[in-house]
């Protein structure tokens, strides 16, 4: 079955007339999920604060992330077998980009609520990191739509599939994996992709 994304630009008008920082990774510049842009629409509709739609084909939990004039979004295809990233004008919801990152053989399980394309990209001045987990992560290049460097050795088994959002932190890009059988943090070079640390963490269940 295909499921088609529609990506929906609202309010912006808004939010750039206010200047605030740029919406660039999982939950906002701040990762708290909140900003301090006041008068946005709290209603939308098909007409309704809606300022352009673009249909995009897959299957991807993924939120938008945006820096200057793009929207970048990670995708996937609901086997899990091609996964990639797709670039938006951000005033006219003209595709600019869409990149395949990566083929993938034989995915694992991933659970029907999910997505192979739940971990939220991080974008930054020139570059774009796209996390698929044990699938892999890659910076792109945000002008050409060229893959820089790629990883795709570090691995878990997600269980229900991947969601760890990356976060970038000067120098470094961090990565989560939470697998059902082996749970670790580890530090990229974001310039290269050459492993700075990796600590080993243990599991931890709530209740």
């Amino acid at each position: 079955m295909r499921i088609v994304l529609s990506v929906c630009l609202l309010f912006v008008g808004q939010c750039a007339a206010q200047a605030q920082p740029y919406w660039n990774q999982f939950r906002g510049p701040q990762g708290n999920g909140q900003t301090d842009a006041t008068g946005l629409p709290v209603e939308f509709g098909e007409k309704q604060n809606l300022t352009w739609k673009t249909p995009i084909p897959g299957k991807a939990w993924a939120s938008p992330v945006i820096w200057e004039n793009q929207i970048w979004l990670a995708n996937a295809t609901e086997d899990g077998k091609r996964l990639s990233a797709v670039c938006v004008d951000l005033k006219s919801g003209e595709v600019l980009h869409d990149v395949l990152v990566f083929e993938v053989a034989e995915p694992e399980f991933c659970h029907p609520t999910n997505s192979y394309a739940s971990c939220t990209p991080f974008v930054e001045s020139g570059r774009v990191y796209l996390h698929y987990g044990t699938y892999g992560t890659a910076c792109l290049d945000t002008k050409t739509g060229e893959k820089l460097w790629e990883r795709r050795d570090l691995h878990c088994d997600h269980f229900r599939g991947p969601a760890s959002s990356p976060l970038v932190e000067g120098d470094l890009l961090y990565l989560t994996y939470d697998g059902i059988d082996i749970q670790y943090v580890v530090a990229l070079n974001k310039h290269t992709g050459t492993t700075v640390w990796q600590k080993d963490r243990n599991i931890n269940y709530g209740t």
